[in-house]
């Protein structure tokens, strides 16, 4: 993923960092999933109807456009991973400032060794996957697939560190929740990808 889109990321959130993504890997248009919806931010598709995702300001509608080249459905799908593995990484740095700044009997909750410990499977766990060889990362279904799962476990295990407060919804459980839902829907195995 560009550096652009992590800044997108950083500046105006999933949803709208999404609609750049299809933007960037498919001239302008949405990239449909291979079940035939697509996922964009509710501003970029404001006639779909609503789906308890709204309120993280996505939307999810069937999408009856022409059939999608497999170069880019590829494309599109690593681009989530990109997209998931950043918003992961945002919230496993918010994550080592909170528990910096939360206190437990007199000493800063990141001083604990079991909470260390946990951060460190997380980073790591991030770090795996980022140096892991592109064509076992992502080059079929069945990997980007994999991936996703990774990705999804990994962001679980972080949200365990903020407490409670890891699942509200204006916390980093939003965003980590977008990125699941969106990799469900376009990176889902059962799926065929169409080919153009």
């Amino acid at each position: 993923m560009t550096s652009a889109l992590i800044d997108q990321l950083h500046a105006t959130g999933y949803p709208v960092t999404l609609d750049a993504l299809h933007r960037r890997v498919w001239s302008g248009e949405f990239v449909p999933a291979p079940a035939g919806y697509v996922a964009a931010s509710v501003t970029a598709l404001p006639t779909a109807e609503p789906t308890p995702f709204a309120r993280f300001g996505l939307a999810v509608a069937p999408w009856p456009g022409r059939a999608v080249p497999t170069d880019v459905a590829a494309r599109f799908a690593s681009g989530l991973l990109d997209l998931h593995r950043a918003v992961l990484r945002r919230a496993l740095d918010q994550a080592v400032r909170h528990l910096g700044e939360r206190n437990s009997e007199g000493t800063s909750l990141l001083a604990k060794q079991l909470v260390q410990a946990q951060l460190a499977d997380v980073a790591m766990g991030l770090r795996e996957d980022e140096v892991m060889p592109p064509e076992r990362r992502s080059g079929d279904r069945a990997a980007r697939w994999r991936t996703h799962q990774r990705l999804v476990r990994l962001g679980r295990a972080v949200l365990y560190l903020f407490g409670a407060s890891g699942f509200l919804v204006d916390g980093p459980a939003g965003e980590l929740y977008l990125a699941e839902v969106t990799g469900n829907i376009y990176l889902h195995p059962g799926t065929e990808e169409s080919d153009a």
